[in-house]
């Protein structure tokens, strides 16, 4: 009888940060910190547009082609954005910014990365 692994469960990461937002150097070091948390599992990237990640994704510190752009709002957006079941959310912004989309998308499971 031979042993047969399981295939890795991919961790989806969203990156939120409110449009006035502009810590990149944040955003960078926590998604760094992810990477290094979960080394040996596969990873999906996803984002809510905003000028700090536009300035890492332009700057090419991060592949554009692993990163999948989400739109918020209401309705099929936010139920899409839900059921991809995010591992984690990392968050820039206001406290109300931050609280909405944590309670709009977020699950039990998911980890907070509240960014400042």
């Amino acid at each position: 009888m031979s042993r047969h692994k399981s295939p890795p469960s991919t961790l989806r990461i969203l990156v939120a940060c409110s449009p006035t937002y502009r810590n990149r150097r944040a955003i960078m070091e926590a998604l760094g910190s992810i990477f290094i948390d979960t080394i040996e599992q596969q990873r999906e990237y996803y984002y809510y547009a905003c000028p700090a990640i536009a300035e890492i994704l332009d700057d090419g510190m991060f592949n554009r082609s692993v990163f999948h752009e989400l739109t918020p709002g209401a309705g099929a957006e936010e139920a899409k954005a839900k059921a991809l079941k995010f591992a984690y959310i990392v968050v820039g912004g206001d406290d109300a910014f931050a609280t909405k989309i944590v309670s709009d998308i977020g699950g039990p499971d998911t980890m907070l990365v509240r960014l400042t």
